[in-house]
């Protein structure tokens, strides 16, 4: 069975407002995939998020079906589907 990651997890235990820099070093302390680490960290270092809220918008504005299956999908399809009914 593959291993799936899940960002509702690491969005929920975020302080807010959380800096990308803040995220990235929250998925690194939870040993994210390289792959996906490569891709995400020049999206994210630089963004500011003022909410868990503005967070997930972002994520599902942003991230790809490709960045979802280096996560394993499923949880990642949920996340995008909760950003989608916040936003």
């Amino acid at each position: 069975m593959a291993m799936t990651y899940n960002l509702d997890n690491v969005i929920d235990g975020l302080s807010y407002p959380a800096s990308g820099n803040d995220i990235i070093k929250a998925l690194e302390d939870r040993n994210f995939p390289e792959d996906f680490m490569n891709e995400f960290k020049p999206m994210i270092k630089e963004k500011n998020f003022n909410s868990a809220d503005d967070l997930h918008g972002w994520l599902s504005d942003n991230l790809t079906t490709h960045m979802a299956g280096l996560l394993g999908g499923a949880t990642v399809h949920d996340l995008i589907t909760r950003a989608k009914k916040t936003a």
